[in-house]
């Protein structure tokens, strides 16, 4: 019996996980507002022939600006000015690293993204605690969102993936708006019951312009996106 169950309990884990990581592109027809975020690895950007996702208008796009303390996207400029161009309602993120302190990621962050440039709030992607306590990792990521909206009059939206909210981040941040990733066809399940702003659904949408797989996004449909614009 103590064998049987184990065996059973193995395949619910090994399920789970593949649901979680499942990659496959879904349409949303219901949904009004997509959007994309976006690095250099996602290659050399025609920007001029990029308009649509899956049949539906591109509305919005997070660009990758910086990660820890000392990275900056190489292609981070060219694609911010690129999208604005072409227009784009576009927002910059940074990927909090637990390794560097809060006051050189924010500076990191400052020295690349121009507040009078931006169009959205800006975002932060967090994913993993690292060797930090759970109460280490709240005090620094709390500094540096409280850093944030201090330089930009704005809370940020904070990025994660659905089971990193659940484990570590419900119930909390309650001021923040988030970007939930779960990919496939199920929206975030949020334990807490907090509604998700951005839904993350898809890492491999095929875009015109852009030459390799990228993270499609739709807003939720309770929410304007002009709740998004920084001068919000």
């Amino acid at each position: 019996m103590v064998k049987l169950f184990g065996s059973f309990f193995l395949i619910a884990c090994f399920f789970a996980s593949y649901c979680e990581m499942n990659t496959t592109p879904v349409d949303h027809p219901n949904a009004k507002i997509y959007g994309l975020d976006l690095s250099h690895h996602q290659g050399d950007i025609d920007w001029s022939s990029v308009k649509n996702a899956q049949g539906h208008p591109i509305q919005f796009v997070y660009i990758k600006a910086t990660e820890g303390a000392t990275y900056q996207d190489p292609l981070y400029a060219f694609n911010f000015k690129e999208a604005k161009i072409h227009g784009f309602n576009v927002g910059s993120y940074h990927y909090f690293r637990t390794t560097s302190t809060v006051a050189n990621q924010l500076t990191n962050f400052f020295n690349t993204v121009r507040k009078d440039q931006q169009t959205l709030i800006p975002m932060v992607d967090t994913e993993d605690i690292g060797s930090l306590s759970v109460g280490a990792f709240h005090d620094s990521l709390a500094l540096f969102l409280a850093g944030i909206k201090a330089e930009y009059g704005s809370k940020p939206i904070l990025y994660t993936t659905q089971r990193f909210y659940n484990s570590f981040l419900q119930n909390r941040y309650t001021d923040c708006r988030f970007c939930i990733g779960r990919y496939g066809e199920n929206e975030p399940q949020l334990l807490d019951g907090n509604p998700w702003t951005i839904w993350q659904f898809s890492e491999s949408a095929q875009v015109n312009g852009i030459p390799k797989p990228v993270d499609l996004n739709v807003l939720n449909s309770q929410i304007d996106l002009g709740e998004l614009l920084l001068s919000n």
